[in-house]
């Protein structure tokens, strides 16, 4: 969580291997590796449903994406699902994580 009662999620991404559509990064969220998913359709930010509550976010709303670097990057993007599997379909964000074989990823509402 940020401070100034502004909810986030952040996650450490590695990029760990490719897919047909994209690549995986794993990191952790609460103590537990996961997969994150990433491609460049440009579909939104899939979250499981505890991501999405911890937002305070359902389907179509908005999200901003920022891409820690040595100048942080920001992708406005919605909540295309809440599911199983969190994956952010984003060129952005897939280009800059992707380039760099990693990055320091926030998401937020609005």
């Amino acid at each position: 969580m940020a401070s100034a009662g502004t909810a986030e999620l952040v996650f450490v991404v590695d990029v760990s291997s490719l897919t047909k559509r994209g690549f995986v990064g794993t990191t952790t969220y609460q103590g537990k590796g996961i997969d994150l998913e990433f491609d460049d359709e440009g579909a939104g930010v899939f979250l499981t449903s505890e991501m999405a509550g911890r937002l305070h976010v359902r389907k179509g709303s908005a999200l901003s994406v920022i891409i820690e670097e040595d100048e942080n990057r920001v992708a406005g993007s919605t909540v295309a699902a809440i599911g199983k599997a969190p994956r952010i379909s984003d060129p952005k964000v897939y280009y800059a994580v992707g380039r760099e074989g990693g990055a320091i990823i926030r998401i937020r509402k609005g």
